[in-house]
């Protein structure tokens, strides 16, 4: 369940760049953790889907930096 939330949220990236990158466990802890859901969880809204996403972008382009 882990490893597919990390993929699905890495397969939703806008940049191709990053979709063969999985994203790693610490950045989609942080970005649940700062959106307010629980860590793998399926059980969001849309919304916080959106949020969810955007913080993995942002984070994996901080890390590539």
């Amino acid at each position: 369940m882990i490893h597919l939330l990390a993929i699905t949220a890495a397969l939703n990236l806008p940049t191709s760049e990053y979709q063969s990158v999985p994203v790693p466990v610490p950045v989609a802890k942080y970005c649940s953790k700062l959106v307010g859901i629980p860590y793998a969880s399926d059980n969001f809204t849309q919304e916080e889907w959106e949020r969810f996403t955007d913080c993995v972008y942002m984070k994996m382009d901080e890390q590539r930096k």
